[in-house]
């Protein structure tokens, strides 16, 4: 199990390392967010560099972040157009602009740490933090007008802009002053505290104490996934069980509607009895791959998230925890004290509107629910129809109840799938990954799909048809279109049929006519004997009636026979008898066996009896005109005898 554990986590782990180069590779403008360039002038910047941006009334913001951090927002003006002074800039290229600024002041004060402090003998952390301080200056100062954040370091260095109030920023909603001197000064005394702080996250202790705590949440993962390993492999064996016994009672209730003998299992079980039985262990089989596939999509997940939160500890890995699960702006306000916020909660919190998740963590999600609705569907579907084969006492509804069940798993598959295809769509969109050339060619394919499913659409509205109005279900004999058998499986394009040479006969719904049901709700033995003319009609009716009475009597056939069987009388006489018919009601689909057995037994009495069945008979005359007249050739003439 150790080993199946370790090659589950060496999996997730080159999983994730394939999804993020193809991300990388096929979207490039991610790495704006993960790795942005240094002294990025305007005309470096591409406007579509992939940044979150979040709409908020009319303005957009977007997150900044420094080491992967999320250290505030940024916001910008939502237009079509830009006015004079207005500013040039979006929430995603200002969020650039003020990483890069800030990564360079960073690299500088780590530069600055490796190669000055050993030279000035200063080791202690506390007094190099001291000293960078006194290094990094921070100043408010207003150019030309607008109220700007200089970032200096060392102290006799060039100041260098980082921050500019616009008024958009001025117009973010905000629980304290809104000025632009008073969010400037703010911003400064926070953008210090970040930068040595990002620092200090560089350092060995604090290496040492996140190592630690990666440690001890790895553990508590490998534990985890034993545990689920564990119980996913007794859920397999119980799982496996479940479809032999399945499989048994499908086969024995198959035997029991042919004989009449009686297993340990199904002992004292009838037919419908029987068939309770079958949709309860089909309840429990889909119940147990619910749980089956829940455990095994909640593993993947925790991996997910193990990652990501593994990933956030470090400062080098940061950027790679935001792709995975992604970036929340819920509870962050420009200038103000940063809230923590976790990007799923939060998505679901605000509704997408203020995070969104990342790529691995989408994609996995959508496997996920995907794989629990059809799944819960599927257990769902089996419940409904045990509960409601229970509550009908008439074996017709526990013969169809199997069949709408697979027919409702059929559906819930198709909107499924329906809904999957048009989120990933629209992901797309959102993405901007849809061109005009893709949007064009997706519009002829529809186009040509849309053509080529008119008899598809017409095979599945026949099929919703047929199980509506309950024409036949799974396990009647019918006889569509001159074709008969046992109905084998029905799906909401095809119905298949087996009839008795083994040939498994597939009509789509579409085609369907007239359809004759052998075996709805009950069946008849329609049973019509002749008998010679000379013999006694009353005692034949007796015998006949004898016999049906005795099978109706008999232990091991009364549960097959609905009714007393019926005698109808003399049916017809003509030249080759008098016929004679009788009628008995039977179980669903046991009019041949019920039949066959009844000849037998009728046979034996009548042989017993001497009762003769009837014969054609003719009548010969002779023509004596004819015979003078024809040199004695003989005249015969076949005369029915009435």
């Amino acid at each position: 199990m150790i080993q199946r554990c370790i090659r589950i986590f060496a999996f997730l782990f080159s999983l994730s390392l394939l999804t993020l180069t193809l991300t990388l590779a096929w979207e490039f403008p991610t790495v704006a967010q993960m790795v942005p360039g240094l002294g990025w002038s305007k005309e470096d910047i591409a406007p579509e560099s992939y940044i979150p941006v979040f709409p908020k009334g009319n303005l957009e913001v977007a997150p900044v972040f420094l080491d992967g951090k999320l250290i505030g927002t940024i916001p910008s003006f939502i237009e079509v157009g830009l006015r004079e002074n207005a500013n040039v800039y979006s929430a995603s290229v200002r969020s650039q602009l003020i990483h890069s600024k800030l990564q360079k002041v960073l690299n500088n004060i780590i530069r600055y740490s490796q190669q000055v402090f050993p030279k000035q003998g200063i080791f202690s952390l506390e007094a190099q933090e001291k000293e960078l301080r006194e290094q990094l200056i921070t100043e408010v100062s207003v150019n030309k007008g607008m109220v700007v954040v200089l970032e200096t370091f060392p102290r006799e260095d060039v100041p260098e802009v980082i921050y500019s109030v616009t008024q958009a920023d001025v117009e973010l909603p905000r629980l304290v002053s809104s000025q632009p001197i008073k969010i400037a000064q703010r911003a400064a005394v926070q953008l210090e505290d970040l930068l040595i702080q990002a620092w200090k996250e560089r350092q060995t202790p604090h290496l040492l104490l996140q190592a630690k705590q990666a440690l001890r949440i790895l553990i508590l993962l490998m534990a985890t996934s034993l545990v689920l390993l564990w119980i996913q492999k007794r859920l397999t064996v119980r799982h496996k069980q479940l479809g032999d016994r399945i499989s048994d009672s499908e086969n024995l209730q198959l035997e029991k509607s042919q004989t009449s003998d009686s297993s340990k299992v199904t002992k004292g079980l009838g037919l419908m009895a029987l068939q309770l039985y079958n949709l309860s262990l089909r309840q429990r089989h889909s119940l147990n791959a619910f749980y089956r596939s829940g455990l095994f999509w909640t593993q993947w997940l925790l991996w997910m998230l193990g990652i990501g939160y593994l990933a956030g500890l470090f400062h080098w890995t940061r950027p790679l925890s935001n792709w995975m699960i992604g970036v929340s702006i819920r509870g962050y306000q420009s200038g103000e004290a940063i809230a923590i916020g976790w990007p799923p909660t939060d998505w679901l919190l605000s509704f997408g509107t203020q995070a969104n998740l990342g790529t691995p963590l989408f994609i996995l999600l959508l496997l996920l629910v995907t794989r629990l609705i059809l799944k819960g569907g599927d257990a769902i579907s089996d419940i409904l129809a045990r509960q409601w084969s229970e509550q009908k006492s008439i074996k017709r509804h526990s013969l169809r109840a199997p069949t709408l069940s697979k027919a409702l798993k059929s559906w819930l598959r198709v909107i499924v799938y329906l809904l999957l295809g048009l989120t990933v769509a629209y992901h797309l969109h959102q993405l901007g990954r849809i061109t005009q050339f893709i949007a064009v060619i997706l519009g002829f394919l529809s186009f040509a799909v849309s053509l080529a499913s008119q008899n598809l659409l017409k095979d599945l509205i026949g099929g919703l048809l047929i199980l509506w109005e309950d024409q036949y279900a799974v396990g009647d004999v019918i006889v569509i279109n001159s074709q008969s058998g046992l109905v084998e499986k029905i799906t909401l394009r095809v119905t298949q049929l087996r009839n008795l040479d083994g040939e498994l006969i597939t009509i789509p719904n579409g085609s369907v006519g007239m359809v004759q049901n052998l075996s709805s709700e009950w069946s008849r033995v329609n049973y019509a004997v002749e008998v010679n003319y000379d013999t006694d009609v009353d005692r034949v009716m007796e015998i006949m009636a004898e016999v049906a009475q005795q099978m109706y009597r008999d232990p091991q056939w009364q549960d097959l026979i609905l009714e007393t069987p019926e005698m109808l009388g003399v049916d017809r006489i003509a030249h080759t008898g008098i016929l004679i018919r009788l009628l008995i009601k039977t179980q669903p689909l046991q009019q041949w066996r019920v039949g066959r057995e009844f000849r037998y037994r009728l046979k034996k009495v009548f042989d017993e009896q001497g009762i003769v069945v009837g014969i054609p008979q003719h009548r010969m005359y002779l023509d004596q005109s004819f015979h003078n007249h024809n040199n004695g050739n003989f005249k015969m003439d076949n005369q029915h005898q009435n």
